[in-house]
């Protein structure tokens, strides 16, 4: 499995300090509680855009980007702030951008992905492109006839990472989640979801499964 350095784990332990100091400054009327909800989110998003992800903030609609979903507001949130800092957009503009690109919830997003990736595949796309899923773990458990067409139809190139508030040893002792999951046929992973470095490193790994793969990130 492809690790990264220690200078790459510092570049964006940084990234994510930076991160989580514009969420402090922009949603300090959230109140305390959501504010550290948001944060636990940082590593995920800092680790796809600064890290995972193909992508090219001058040109957001390229070709080759992959795609992220993220499937409530408060991953929407994060999302946006990290891509302010990724340059898609620049600080001066930081509110408008958020407010432009949060508070929009996709209620299908499993299905949207699926069809993104469907129509890449009918039209004869040979770009690879991955599709992440950023979901909580409720989202996970409600949409459980999406992972088995995904898995059904081997969308190898589907990678879902689930946050959630459960620890590895609660995961397995309870055997709930990960259970139905592996039933499904899903490798699992269960990961730090703090660090952004346990996340890439777990997608690094995903990817080389060749095979649709569920990412459980804790974030307690």
């Amino acid at each position: 499995m492809k690790t990264l350095t220690k200078d790459e784990k510092e570049a964006l332990s940084l990234v994510q300090q930076d991160v989580e100091i514009t969420i402090d400054n922009v949603f300090s009327s959230f109140g305390e509680k959501a504010l550290k909800n948001l944060k636990s989110l940082s590593g995920i998003f800092v680790a796809l855009y600064f890290k995972i992800i193909n992508h090219d903030p001058k040109t957001p609609n390229w070709k080759n980007k992959d795609d992220v979903f993220s499937t409530n507001n408060y991953a929407n949130i994060v999302e946006s702030v990290v891509k302010v800092h990724a340059g898609y957009e620049e600080f001066s503009s930081l509110k408008s951008y958020i407010t432009k690109h949060t508070f929009l919830k996709v209620e299908n997003t499993f299905g949207e992905a699926i069809g993104y990736y469907t129509a890449a595949r009918d039209s004869g796309d040979r770009h690879e492109r991955f599709y992440y899923l950023v979901v909580s773990e409720l989202d996970l458990l409600n949409n459980f006839s999406a992972l088995e067409f995904i898995q059904k139809n081997n969308m190898r190139r589907i990678i879902i990472i689930s946050y959630t508030k459960s620890s590895n040893t609660e995961i397995n002792k309870e055997n709930k989640l990960n259970g139905k999951l592996i039933n499904l046929g899903f490798d699992t992973l269960v990961v730090n979801g703090l660090s952004p470095a346990s996340v890439c490193e777990a997608v690094y790994y995903a990817k080389d499964l060749k095979k649709p793969t569920i990412i459980l990130a804790n974030v307690n």
